[in-house]
C-alpha cells in the first residue's frame, strides 16, 4: 500500500553534491515507497530535478540572491520559499546541511527532522564513506557495516543534442578540462592540469577516436587551450540535460572531480575519474560505472579536503602526478 507520509528535503547545490543526495529518492522508496516529496533546490539544478518524475514539487532558491546577494535579496529569497511552505506540515524534514543557518528555509512543522549537525553517528558525515551512502543512511536508519551502496536515479528523458559531432558512438570520448567552480568557491585544486587534458585529446585523434570538449559558460578558457585540435568544441553550448543525452551517445567521459562527473553518472556512460586532493571513496560507490586514477595515493598531504575547505597548496601535484599515458592505459583497458 503506497506510503502517505510527506516528506521535505532541503538540498540547493552544487551540482555534485545535490546529484549525490539524489540517493534520497530511491532510499525513501525503500522505506516509505510512495511517499509525497517536496525539494526546496537551486536554480542551477533545478532541470535536473525536474526530469526525475519522483519528486512531486520543487521549490526554487535563487543561489546568487541567496548566497551573494545583498541583504534585501537575501531575505526575499527566503521569504519566497516561506511564501510556498506557509502552513504545510510534513511527517519527515531533511535538512542536507550542517550549518544551522540553513533552518531558516525550513519554517515547517514535522514528526522528524534530520539533518547533518553531527549531534550524533546518525547526524554525522563519516569521513571515508562514499557521500551518497551517507545521504541514503539518513532516511534508512541504517548505520553500521551492512549498509549496502545505494542507488542513483537515472534520466531516461532524451534530448537532441545541439551540434552532436560526427562519428560512431564509440568513437565519441567526452573531456570536461574545466569546472571545480560553483557559487560558494573555486577548488581549483582538483583541476587535471589543461595541457594534459590537450594533450590526451591529440593522443585520442591519433587513435581514431573522436575528442569533445564541453564545459559551462564560465570554462571559455578550455576552448582557448583547445585552438588548433581538431576535437568537437560544444564548451558553454549545451544544457546539463544536453549533456545527459550527449553522454548517452557517447563511449566515455575523462574528468576530474567536478560536477560534471556526478551528473554522467544519471547516464550510464563509463567514465574515469582523476582524483587529487579529495578521497575518491567520498565521491564514487562500489557499484558505479567509474574508473578511478587517484594521483594522491602515496603522498602524506592527500586528502587534503575536510569536507568544507582544502589545505592551502600552491602546487596540487596529486593531480600533477597523473600521467597522459596513465589514462591512455585506462582507456584501453576499458576496451578490451
Amino acid at each position: 500500500m503506497p506510503d502517505n507520509r510527506k516528506i521535505l528535503i532541503l538540498k540547493l547545490g552544487a551540482i555534485g553534491d545535490v546529484i549525490m543526495a539524489l540517493s534520497l529518492l530511491t532510499a525513501i522508496d525503500e522505506r516509505y515507497p510512495g511517499a509525497e516529496i517536496t525539494w526546496i533546490c537551486g536554480k542551477t539544478v533545478e532541470p535536473i530535478l525536474k526530469s526525475l518524475n519522483r519528486i512531486n514539487q520543487l521549490i526554487t532558491v535563487d543561489e546568487n540572491d541567496f548566497y551573494k546577494g545583498p541583504l534585501v535579496r537575501k531575505i526575499i529569497s527566503v521569504a519566497g520559499v516561506w511564501k510556498r511552505l506557509l502552513g504545510k506540515k510534513f511527517n519527515v524534514v531533511l535538512n542536507c546541511y550542517k550549518d544551522p543557518r540553513y533552518n531558516f528555509l525550513l519554517p515547517v512543522r514535522s514528526e522528524v527532522y534530520l539533518d547533518f549537525s553531527g549531534r550524533s553517528r546518525m547526524n554525522s558525515f563519516i569521513p571515508g564513506r562514499y557521500h551518497s551512502d551517507e545521504y541514503a543512511r539518513l532516511i534508512t536508519g541504517i548505520n553500521d557495516w551492512s549498509l549496502r551502496s545505494s542507488v542513483l536515479p537515472r534520466i531516461t528523458k532524451k534530448i537532441p543534442v545541439p551540434e552532436l559531432p560526427d562519428g560512431s558512438d564509440s568513437q565519441r570520448v567526452i573531456l570536461a578540462p574545466g569546472g571545480t567552480r560553483n557559487i560558494v568557491r573555486n577548488d581549483d585544486l582538483r583541476r587535471w592540469p589543461i595541457e594534459n587534458y590537450k594533450a590526451l585529446a591529440e593522443k585520442l585523434i591519433d587513435l581514431g577516436n573522436t575528442p569533445v570538449i564541453i564545459g559551462a559558460d564560465s570554462d571559455n578558457w578550455v576552448s582557448e587551450a583547445f585552438s588548433g585540435i581538431k576535437v568537437t568544441d560544444l564548451v558553454g553550448k549545451t544544457t546539463l540535460l544536453d549533456l545527459v543525452s550527449l553522454f548517452r551517445l557517447s563511449r566515455l567521459l575523462v574528468t576530474h572531480d567536478t560536477g560534471t562527473l556526478h551528473l554522467a553518472k544519471l547516464s550510464g556512460i563509463k567514465i574515469i575519474a582523476l582524483f587529487g586532493p579529495v578521497n575518491p571513496k567520498e565521491r564514487i560507490g562500489i557499484n558505479e560505472n567509474i574508473e578511478i586514477i587517484w594521483g594522491g595515493t602515496e603522498l602524506p598531504c592527500s586528502p587534503c579536503y575536510n569536507g568544507k575547505e582544502f589545505a592551502k597548496c600552491a602546487n596540487n601535484v596529486c593531480m600533477k602526478n597523473i600521467s597522459v599515458q596513465s589514462v591512455l592505459d585506462k582507456i584501453a583497458d576499458l576496451s578490451s
